[in-house]
């Protein structure tokens, strides 16, 4: 009987506990760039090795789904005459748990800390004026660029008990922009320093199947923003909307909306009101290539608020954008990105556009399950009122190798 009841036991300890699942990888890759705005470098064309190893798991139960990832990404940076090492630290939570069938309830935190690579937060680094002697002013070194983003929110999920229908809503708090001496007065023409920014942020979101190919959707969005260079601006978005299906691989939507706001004066002062239309479509479509594996795009287009990071000003922006994306055999992919964005309206924002260029492609090795090799590219052409008076172009390409690890049962 002794090996009976072992058996037994060992199958009631097994059927305790929560099934978990987990993927380790981790990724080389050889990166080509240019200088970016808040760096000084000594070439127009720098060289750099990034190193991003990550974990991920996911433990499931009955009623709970507990979901864990870990990234640090280590860069070794050439934009001095020495070398020097970065560190940017990336964390996601997610708890989902189900009270009931049409009734969950869920918490997600993310942080992301340190110098984020390839991007333009930080000091400035550009020339400001000229000296004493007549010569432009010697650009000094990147430094004070220990910038987070962090989001702590809890929320919902449920059908209400109606059919063919979905709510969500969450509730959270954000804080993002430069942790090391963010600025506190507005920023000046050639100071791309990002204020240090802190808000509550309210998200819902409603999908409602009235019939197998037409959905009404409906959204609100709203966050009140508060910066370190004491200004404040806040928006309230809400847009009902509406998507149709052709096919499963072919779908429309529209969602005309009204988002109302305020900006608040550094010094005090009464508020400026904001009131505009918004609106914003979409188009999923696969594209005539390939066989098996046809080729999807996603064409999109808004007009909403767009709060700048820089001068901290609400404005209308449009942007327009197409992302293309090949889902092959074995974890074979290729995207691409192409997108312009404009502000429109008639302050000093008024010629600020930027265009943006990006392509990624992962492709697994032969012979091997674990080994992929990876090519990304960017291209991006900005025009802003503080950066510099003329449009600034920043390119980067990259090569790695991405090894992955997949484990668990569920």
């Amino acid at each position: 009987m002794a090996l009976p009841a072992a058996l037994a036991l060992g199958w009631l300890l097994v059927a305790s506990n929560p099934a978990v699942k987990y993927k380790a990888s981790a990724r080389v890759e050889s990166v080509t760039r240019t200088p970016l705005l808040t760096e000084t470098a000594n070439s127009t064309v720098l060289s750099d090795i990034l190193l991003a190893p990550r974990l991920e798991s996911t433990l499931y139960t009955n009623r709970l789904e507990v979901k864990l990832i870990y990234e640090p990404q280590f860069l070794v940076r050439q934009f001095t005459t020495r070398p020097n090492l970065e560190l940017l630290q990336a964390v996601y939570t997610r708890a989902d748990y189900k009270i009931r069938r049409d009734l969950t309830l869920l918490a997600v935190h993310t942080t992301t800390y340190g110098t984020f690579p390839f991007d333009n937060q930080g000091l400035a680094s550009g020339p400001t004026g000229p000296t004493t002697g007549g010569g432009p002013v010697t650009p000094t070194a990147r430094v004070g660029t220990a910038y987070i983003y962090s989001e702590t929110a809890a929320g919902f999920m449920t059908t209400l008990g109606i059919k063919r229908l979905s709510v969500a809503g969450t509730l959270g708090w954000v804080v993002n922009g430069l942790l090391t001496d963010p600025p506190v007065r507005p920023v000046r023409r050639g100071n791309a320093a990002y204020p240090l920014q802190r808000y509550p942020e309210l998200r819902v979101q409603s999908y409602y199947g009235a019939t197998r190919r037409d959905y009404f959707t409906l959204s609100l969005y709203g966050r009140d923003v508060s910066f370190s260079t004491a200004n404040r601006s806040s928006v309230l978005q809400f847009a009902p909307g509406w998507q149709h299906y052709f096919s499963p691989l072919l779908d429309v939507s529209v969602d005309p909306g009204l988002a109302v706001g305020a900006m608040y004066p550094r010094l005090g002062g009464p508020a400026e009101a904001v009131v505009m239309p918004t609106l914003e479509t979409t188009l999923n479509t696969p594209v005539p290539l390939g066989n098996h594996w046809p080729v999807r795009a996603k064409l999109r287009m808004r007009y909403l608020p767009y709060i700048d990071p820089l001068t901290t000003q609400l404005i209308p922006r449009g942007d327009v954008g197409v992302n293309l994306e090949w889902k092959g055999r074995r974890d074979a992919k290729v995207t691409g990105t192409l997108r312009y964005a404009h502000a429109l309206t008639h302050g000093i924002h008024r010629n600020d556009a930027e265009t943006t260029a990006e392509v990624e492609a992962l492709w697994p090795l032969p012979l091997s399950r674990y080994l992929f090799a990876q090519a990304k590219g960017q291209l991006t052409w900005t025009h802003h009122v503080v950066i510099d008076p003329a449009p600034v172009v920043q390119w980067y390409t990259s090569l790695g190798l991405v090894v992955r690890y997949d484990r668990g049962r569920l």
